[in-house]
């Protein structure tokens, strides 16, 4: 009799034990089905914890870059009265610069026809014109006028082809002016900075644009970045690397601001 007894209280806890596997299994199954994406592809929680750790911060490293005499009138942000400032999208001087007051940074591309960023308010005029000087100033390699859409935000212009070459090693003066009043020359306010050309390694893939920045490559990493952020607006870690780019760089107030516009001629 208490053998019977010890045999149904075997079986009751082998068929409760099956049965805890059981809804265990099902449980399994439930959660590989819900870590499927919309293409039907399993993809399971660990692998997207891995995929987020593997991503970093994008850093961009200033360091310490040549510099140039200040031109007369040679100013990175101008203004029309108390409107928002015109601003040429490049770091301003650090502080382990110890740049003089009479010199402006020179920053870097290994690019032989980069592309140049303002930051343009909402102004009332319809054209901008960008000029490309040699360091000596007395050749005047590019020179363009564009359409001004009237939306503030971050605007680039590209060199095309038919612009000359900038050569490594060389120096190079960029300005863009834009009109206060449209009908009136005399109200132009003027944004300029420096640019030298340099070689650097060759970077290809997903890190290019980290090794740019940790190179402190500004010109090639803002466009490379600004590029990815003119075509996928919403794109959340494009987002994050645009605000990360501007916040080493020295400005924090761009860290928003929309990608309006790239002029190609």
């Amino acid at each position: 009799m208490k053998v019977w007894k010890g045999f149904k209280v075997m079986s009751v806890a082998l068929v409760i034990g099956a049965t805890l596997a059981i809804d265990f299994m099902g449980s399994a199954v439930h959660a590989v089905s819900a870590s499927r994406d919309r293409s039907g592809t399993s993809v399971s929680s660990s692998e997207n914890l891995i995929a987020r750790s593997k991503r970093r911060r994008l850093r961009f490293r200033v360091g310490v870059r040549p510099s140039r005499y200040r031109l007369g009138g040679f100013s990175r942000a101008a203004s029309c009265g108390e409107q928002q400032s015109l601003t040429a999208l490049v770091p301003p001087p650090q502080a382990q610069e110890g740049l003089p007051n009479e010199h402006a940074t020179v920053d870097k591309t290994s690019n032989e026809r980069p592309t140049f960023f303002v930051s343009l308010p909402s102004l009332p005029a319809t054209t901008g014109q960008f000029t490309l000087q040699d360091e000596a100033g007395t050749k005047q390699l590019y020179n363009v006028k564009f359409q001004v859409t009237g939306k503030p935000g971050i605007v680039g212009i590209v060199l095309p082809n038919s612009s000359p070459a900038l050569q490594v090693g060389q120096k190079y003066l960029w300005q863009v002016a834009v009109a206060c009043e449209p009908d009136d020359p005399a109200s132009n306010i003027i944004v300029s900075s420096w640019i030298e050309r340099v070689n650097v390694p060759t970077v290809s893939g997903a890190d290019r644009i980290a090794a740019l920045a940790e190179q402190g490559i500004w010109q090639d990493a803002v466009a490379s970045l600004a590029l990815e952020r003119f075509q996928k607006p919403q794109d959340k870690e494009i987002a994050e690397d645009w605000a990360s780019l501007m916040e080493d760089a020295g400005l924090p107030q761009f860290k928003q601001t929309a990608i309006v516009q790239l002029v190609k001629n």
